[in-house]
């Protein structure tokens, strides 16, 4: 997840796209698939492919058991490995991560998520802070979805006229409400490498961290997390707190709150005086046991 992943793909997704040059660029510098990233995410893992709104999967011969993309209905034969992830020569090839294959289903892993969520980040919010219904949230066909009700966003890694298009990566947002106003809290979530960010990305390089971006850390959990904070400042007054986790198990995580209703990347003055939960509140959501694409 490249470190404009997570502002892309909340609200009305476009299809995703990547500057090839300009992503190996800051790869070789410092890049991420936060591309989940960039509007983008294209992480391209093989997990689902979503027809017409339903999820088809087939078992892949991966030795974990993992799941991949399968066939159209009415077809019986199987998609070749090369359809979800580009040839070596393709420009597209470096966007497929190198995390192990899902060990659920698409559809299993967005019930556990959405059960997860609420319930992790319900833990972290102050007194009387409850999760709301976030009207810019929905799954891939424009179905509204529930406060922090998880979606799988998925499209296969391709090569379009302006460079690469393809998403794999599971969306859950929410608005929070309290005394101190209404902000947001939003999640993103995928298999790390390629499109869907690395170790590389977790670094404090000026030419990736926007300016608007007013503090960077790193960390490094003892479980071997490699955590990214930053904190990102609007000329309006919006501010939000972001938090990029490549988990040990190679989950990417990255975990948004904002002080605007919906989501920091929208202009416009604050509608909470307060964001909801600090850095250190969305570490910890982030390196949660069960906020992961590969429960035990």
């Amino acid at each position: 997840m490249t470190k404009n992943l997570f502002d892309d793909v909340i609200g009305e997704v476009p299809p995703s796209t990547v500057d090839v040059d300009a992503a190996i660029a800051r790869g070789r510098r410092a890049d991420r698939m936060r591309r989940i990233a960039s509007p983008t995410l294209a992480t391209v893992a093989a997990v689902a492919v979503l027809l017409g709104g339903v999820a088809v999967v087939v078992l892949s011969d991966d030795d974990a058991g993992g799941y991949a993309p399968a066939v159209p209905p009415g077809t019986s034969k199987a998609v070749p490995s090369s359809s979800t992830a580009p040839a070596s020569d393709s420009p597209c090839a470096g966007m497929a991560p190198t995390a192990p294959a899902q060990p659920e289903e698409p559809a299993v892993a967005e019930d556990r998520l959405s059960d997860v969520l609420p319930r992790v980040v319900s833990g972290e919010l102050g007194p009387g802070a409850t999760l709301q219904k976030n009207p810019i949230s929905m799954d891939q066909d424009g179905k509204p979805l529930g406060p922090l009700e998880a979606a799988h966003w998925f499209s296969e890694v391709k090569e379009v006229p302006d460079g690469c298009q393809g998403e794999d990566y599971y969306l859950a947002a929410a608005s929070v409400k309290s005394a101190n106003g209404t902000g947001s809290v939003d999640f993103v979530i995928a298999r790390a490498g390629g499109s869907g960010g690395g170790e590389e990305i977790i670094v404090c390089d000026p030419e990736v961290i926007a300016p608007e971006r007013t503090s960077c850390r790193t960390e490094t959990t003892p479980n071997g997390d490699k955590v990214l904070l930053t904190r990102l400042q609007a000329s309006d007054g919006s501010v939000t707190n972001r938090v990029d986790v490549l988990r040990a198990d190679q989950t990417f995580v990255v975990a948004e709150s904002s002080n605007m209703a919906t989501s920091g990347k929208y202009p416009g003055p604050p509608d909470a005086t307060k964001v909801p939960l600090t850095q250190a509140q969305l570490k910890r959501i982030a390196v949660d046991p069960s906020v992961t694409l590969y429960p035990h």
